[in-house]
Order: C-alpha cells, then sequence, then structure tokens
C-alpha cells in the first residue's frame, strides 16, 4: 500500500468519513463542521505529480476550506502521522514556476525587519488576535508586515524626508510634522507593505494623537505612482491547471481567508487586497497581466456592511453583477462570499462579523455564484 493511500485509510477512521470513489474520500471539514462530509481528500490532479509521487489535497464543498495535505491539515483534524508519511507529501518548489507579482511594475527593493522589539510585543498580541493565533517572524515575512515605522527605515537606510522640497517655504513645518507621523507610527501603529513595496497601510492600535485615525497610508516615494494593492509573499504557479484567485478589500480580510480557508501553499492561489470597492476591476486587470489566469476561478470575500440585507436578491447582486459583466465569459465562476455570523458585545448587544478581518470573531459562510 502506498503512503498516500496509508493516509487516506488514516482519514477513514475519522467519524462520519466516507468513500468517494477511487484515491478520494470524504471527510467532516475541521472549519465548517458540516456533518454530511463534504470535504473531500483526495489525489490533487491540480498541481504536477513529480515522479509518480502522489500529492493529497482536500476541498471542502461546502465551505472554501482547500489546500494540500501536510502537517497543519493533520494538526487541525487532531491526528498524528509518522515522519516519513508526511515527507512523502512533500514536493519541491524548483518544480513549480513562480511569478513575481510585480513584474508590470515598478517596485522598491525593501527588507522587512525580521526581529522584534519587546516594547511591540502588543502590536504582535494584536495581530495574533486578528489572526486567531499566534503571529511569528516568517508570517511578518510572508504576510509583509511592518512591525516598526523606524525599524524599516534604518534597515533599508530611507530618508523619510526625500519627498520634501527643501526649497518649499514650509520645508520646516512640514519636516516637524512627517517627524511627528513617524513616531506616532513606530509607537502605536502595525502596517503592512503593498505590492510594490512603495506603500505602507497602517493601523492604529493605540494612538491618542491621531485617535481620529483608524487606518493610514504613508507613501515612501511619491515619485512612483502605482495604484494601491496588498499581496502576500506568496509564490503562484503560473502552470496551475485551475487557478483560483481570491480577493477582498482590506489587508486583514484577505489574510483572514488566507488563514482561515487555506492551511498549505499549494500556489495555484493569488492573494489580492485592492485598497477600495471601486478598484475590483483595475486590480483584476492588473492580476491578469502578471498571471495570464483566464478561465481561473474568483473568490471574492465582500464585506457584508456594504451589500444589501437580502445578499441573495437581485438588488443584493446587482452591484457586483454589473461590475462583473464583461468579465464573466474570461472565468469559470465567480463566488461572491459574505461572513454573515453574529455575535454579541461585551454589553450584549448583537452584531454581524461583517467580514474576514478579525478571525477572534465567529465565521458563517454563505457563498453566492454570480
Amino acid at each position: 500500500m502506498e503512503k498516500y493511500e496509508l493516509i487516506l485509510k488514516r482519514l477513514l477512521e475519522l467519524p462520519g468519513s466516507l468513500p468517494a470513489g477511487q484515491d478520494q474520500i470524504r471527510i467532516v471539514c475541521p472549519v465548517c463542521k458540516n456533518v454530511k462530509a463534504k470535504c473531500y481528500v483526495g489525489v490533487n490532479k491540480r498541481i504536477f505529480q513529480e515522479q509518480g509521487k502522489k500529492i493529497l489535497g482536500y476541498d471542502c464543498k461546502h465551505c472554501l476550506f482547500q489546500g494540500n495535505v501536510g502537517p497543519k491539515f493533520f494538526k487541525t483534524l487532531g491526528i498524528e502521522m509518522d515522519k516519513d508519511i508526511l515527507d512523502s507529501m512533500k514536493f519541491h518548489r524548483e518544480n513549480i514556476k513562480t511569478v513575481n507579482p510585480v513584474t508590470k511594475m515598478e517596485k522598491l527593493d525593501i527588507k522587512i525587519p525580521d526581529f522584534i522589539r519587546p516594547e511591540d510585543k502588543f502590536k504582535i498580541d494584536y495581530l495574533s488576535k486578528r489572526f486567531g493565533r499566534k503571529v511569528t517572524i516568517q508570517d511578518i515575512k510572508k504576510y509583509k508586515i511592518v512591525v516598526n515605522f523606524r525599524d524599516l527605515y534604518q534597515v533599508n537606510n530611507l530618508n523619510l524626508f526625500s519627498n520634501l522640497d527643501p526649497n518649499d517655504k514650509e520645508y520646516e513645518k512640514k519636516k516637524n510634522y512627517l517627524k511627528f507621523l513617524g513616531n506616532e507610527f513606530s509607537n502605536h501603529f502595525v502596517g503592512m507593505l503593498s505590492v510594490d513595496n512603495n506603500k505602507i497601510n497602517l493601523r492604529n492600535i493605540d494612538s491618542e494623537k491621531l485617535k481620529t485615525k483608524r487606518y493610514m497610508v504613508h507613501v515612501i516615494n511619491k515619485n512612483i505612482g502605482n495604484p494601491y494593492m496588498y499581496m502576500p509573499d506568496i509564490p503562484v504557479d503560473l502552470l496551475a491547471s485551475e487557478p483560483v484567485i481570491n480577493m477582498a478589500e482590506g489587508n486583514y480580510d484577505i489574510i483572514g481567508a488566507k488563514e482561515l480557508f487555506f492551511l498549505n501553499e499549494s500556489y495555484d492561489n493569488v492573494f489580492v487586497a485592492i485598497g477600495t470597492r471601486a478598484a475590483y476591476k483595475r486590480v483584476l486587470n492588473q492580476i491578469l497581466k502578471m498571471t495570464g489566469f483566464l478561465n481561473a476561478k474568483i473568490n471574492i470575500f465582500a464585506d457584508y456592511d456594504n451589500d444589501a440585507t437580502d445578499i441573495e436578491s437581485e438588488e443584493g447582486l446587482k452591484w457586483y453583477k454589473e461590475l462583473f459583466k464583461d468579465y464573466r465569459c474570461l472565468f469559470s465562476e465567480i463566488n461572491i462570499i459574505y461572513n454573515v455570523a453574529k455575535y454579541k458585545d461585551e454589553k450584549g448587544v448583537e452584531h454581524f462579523s461583517k467580514d474576514f478581518g478579525d478571525l477572534s470573531k465567529p465565521v458563517t459562510v454563505k457563498s453566492i455564484v454570480i
């Protein structure tokens, strides 16, 4: 019996698991926990099977939980596998052709600092709460997180005042304001770098002096005019037979979707945050330039509070149908995905979770194909 078959046999022992044809079974999804066992696990035919080795993938038909079987998958299910079996599931990255997601854009050469100061621990705690797990240095690099604004500038030998004109009569005033912002950003904000490494989208955690500013965007070089777009530093397989383009408005929303539904890097998914709702079409055009992913599946992780209460009505879907009407023929499927879960605050008042940006709040997925 081959090792992938041993894994399927072990998974069949889980309560509710069922056979589902050759080299495939069904299990109860560990994310949505649908009792009808709608999470399919089997040989992943979407990626290159090196030297005849079978790679297992999983795909829940009830929620969006999908990816390649590996240690995180087993940990999520609460089962242990022998190391030699886990090793058999690995595939080599050099066999995957990857794309630099900024080949069509001017990009700054910026290094994310790979250390965390003790005084910035509260920022890591904040991120960990939103991620629903402990954030690591690897996460900081992968998600291009700017924990300390000052450290980013110092590590990359950047000049905070490079955008200012020394001949401007208000030069000193603007310089002092930038110093003030730099201190506030360093001490009270956490940010993420845009795809071109030129814009930092900063979240205010505890600044009293800027308490009316929940989010702020800092531009490193104003001579670079790329529109805003955020993508985690995750390779993409240009030869994927069934690519998926995942989009959301906010950085935390696309990270939340990645963390919740895509445990392992199978390299056939693109993850992108667009900044504002009106930018979906512009960003989609840019993604197509980067990848050539026609006939891809598109997942839009939408903000529930932006749309009509009856999200399945013609009125509720009208905005998205109108937006994508000229693109519909290019893609295999376009899904609008909402988080319709409710929760109660400390005062007992009920709220919608609204989006996927804070995994400390409940998630209940409602997916609609347009």
